[in-house]
């Protein structure tokens, strides 16, 4: 029987999500309520699944909470929030998980939801991983896979986002966009500027080309670009 842990600070929702998955006969591994407690509990217990709501006791909601634990921990996650905006789902968009509930939800919605939130975390863990970032274009969520990102860059409180054929803008400062991307690919090479070293073309002290494009080098930091190129370029060979 698999376990699910519900994240809910609620008590008589949790009470109710917890027969509803009795009903379904999944085991409730616990109830918890706020981040500190679900980070101590999964020092020790690794249960098959996550129902996490979104707010939550505490100054860490549910979003950030998920984006903590899959750094160590690779638990799926299906979110449970009465929030459906925008501005909202593209935050979820920005984490890792399986699927969202939005409340209030019925026990053939929780069915459903669980039984392909499973699906697709083991259809994910069989397949080569493609790493995505994920972007709102035109009002849609899209997966844009990090192989086509040639470099980044700061516009206020955006981020630009440039590929050979398209450019996106993400409602993002760089610094937080930049936690999202593996640094043995992506560097910030200035202020305003992160590059995916596969799109390198060359290099001085001063600026360097991406696909023709000429980005500038912050001082001093030529050696080290230098070195990081050629050590990835190693590696992707």
């Amino acid at each position: 029987m698999k376990k699910i842990l519900i994240v809910e600070n609620e008590d008589e929702l949790a009470e109710n999500i917890q027969d509803l998955l009795s009903h379904l006969e999944y085991e409730t591994a616990h109830i918890l309520k706020n981040a500190t407690e679900v980070i101590d509990y999964l020092k020790e217990n690794s249960p098959d699944l996550i129902l996490m709501d979104i707010l939550l006791d505490g100054n860490v909601d549910g979003i950030d909470l998920t984006r903590q634990i899959r750094k160590s921990k690779d638990i799926p996650t299906v979110f449970i929030t009465a929030y459906s905006d925008l501005n909202f789902l593209e935050r979820v968009a920005n984490v890792p998980n399986e699927g969202y509930i939005l409340k209030p939800f019925s026990e053939e919605r929780l069915r459903s939801s669980l039984y392909l939130a499973f699906r697709a975390f083991e259809h994910k863990s069989s397949s080569p991983k493609k790493r995505t970032l994920q972007i709102r274009d035109r009002g849609h969520i899209i997966s844009l896979l990090e192989d086509e990102i040639m470099f980044l860059k700061a516009d206020g409180l955006y981020t630009k986002v440039y590929t050979k054929e398209k450019q996106f803008t993400m409602r993002d400062i760089l610094k937080d966009v930049m936690s999202h991307l593996p640094e043995e690919r992506f560097i910030r090479v200035h202020k305003s500027y992160i590059v995916n070293l596969s799109f390198v073309h060359s290099i001085n002290s001063k600026e360097l080309i991406v696909e023709k494009q000429t980005i500038p080098l912050r001082r001093g930091f030529f050696q080290e670009l230098k070195a990081k190129v050629i050590d990835f370029k190693e590696r992707s060979h």
